[in-house]
Order: C-alpha cells, then sequence, then structure tokens
C-alpha cells in the first residue's frame, strides 16, 4: 500500500498530463494525452492497470480528460480553472461502476471494470480516498499565472503557493518587491 503523499504525487502527475505551464504569449499548454496508446501508458506507469494489452478506447480517453479536468477545478487553491460543475462532475463519476470485497482486516472498494476504465475506477478511488482522509487540501495548483503546475505541498502548514520556491515563488516576491518599490519612488 503507498501511502497518501505518494498517492497525491501520482494525482498531480495525472493533472500535469495536461501540461499548463506557457513558454510563450498565447501558449496552450501540452496534451499528453493525445491518443489512447498515451492513457494506457499512463496507467500502467502508475500500475492503475497490470496489462500491456489492456486497451482504451477514444470514449474513455475522452473520458479521462474530462474527468482531470473537472478534478482539478476541486483543488482547494485553483484559481485557474474556475468553479468545479458539480452536476457534471457527478455524470462523469456516474459512468464508473464499483464493488465492494471485504476482507479480514476490513472491506475494499474494487472498480468493475476491464482495461483503462478499470484504471480510471481505481484512480477515482484514491480520489475518494484523499478527500475521505482529509489529504486532498495537500494537492495545489502553482498560483504563478504562467504555470499552473499541480504540485504536492508538504511544507507544515499546508498552505503553499508555488511549485517552486526557487523558481515561481522568487519571481513573483521579486515582483512584488518592485511593484512595491517603483510605488514608494513615484511619492
Amino acid at each position: 500500500m503507498t501511502s497518501g503523499y505518494d498517492q497525491l504525487e501520482m494525482i498531480a502527475d495525472f493533472f500535469n498530463t495536461y501540461d499548463r505551464r506557457t513558454r510563450y504569449e498565447g501558449d496552450p499548454g501540452i496534451e499528453h494525452l493525445t491518443e489512447p496508446s498515451c492513457l494506457v501508458e499512463w496507467l500502467l506507469q502508475h500500475q492503475l492497470i497490470l496489462e500491456p494489452d489492456d486497451a482504451a478506447s477514444a470514449e474513455e480517453l475522452q473520458l479521462a480528460r474530462n474527468l482531470r479536468n473537472e478534478l482539478r477545478k476541486t483543488i482547494v487553491n485553483n484559481e485557474h480553472d474556475g468553479i468545479v460543475e458539480q452536476v457534471k462532475l457527478e455524470q462523469l463519476t456516474k459512468s464508473f461502476q464499483f464493488g465492494l470485497v471485504f476482507h479480514e482486516n476490513g472491506e475494499q472498494l474494487v472498480p468493475l471494470h476491464v482495461n483503462a476504465a478499470k484504471g480510471l475506477a481505481q484512480l477515482l478511488i484514491i480520489v475518494y480516498e484523499l478527500r475521505r482522509t482529509k489529504m486532498w487540501h495537500r494537492i495545489r495548483v502553482c498560483t504563478a499565472e504562467d504555470c499552473q503546475w499541480v504540485f504536492v505541498d508538504r511544507s507544515r502548514p499546508g498552505t503553499g503557493r508555488w511549485c517552486s520556491m526557487k523558481a515561481c515563488g522568487n519571481r513573483a516576491k521579486n515582483k512584488t518587491f518592485r511593484h512595491k518599490h517603483k510605488n514608494e519612488s513615484s511619492l
């Protein structure tokens, strides 16, 4: 069993399959889930499916993208994507079916799907567990407008704003400093 932080890192990686970092003005970002085989590769890499023969359909690829985009809106500090559309998110989650398996040590929610849909359902189970165990607030979106990278905040208070203090945080603080001193010198 992986730790909550490892699961958060996997979820952040899922969100970052659409890379929104700005490389030039008007940059639309880079979509890494360009075809069904890319989705299968991502699910295999994160052990959400186990067989390389597990296929993904074009519909499952679109479902994965929609799920990613709507779940991203649920990130606590996300100022970039607008508010979550509860109805749309619930409609997406209704695409999945789950079963409950009982063990000596407890119970486990399991996906009742095959192929890529099984991996996406497993991802939803992880999101549910992270939210249930109050870990979800640790997943954050970099507040730098030209970055928007999703990261896991490991700081003690869990209120990080930037994916990297060395890059985005430093730029933001320098910008604030320059703006403040510019206003002071104009007085």
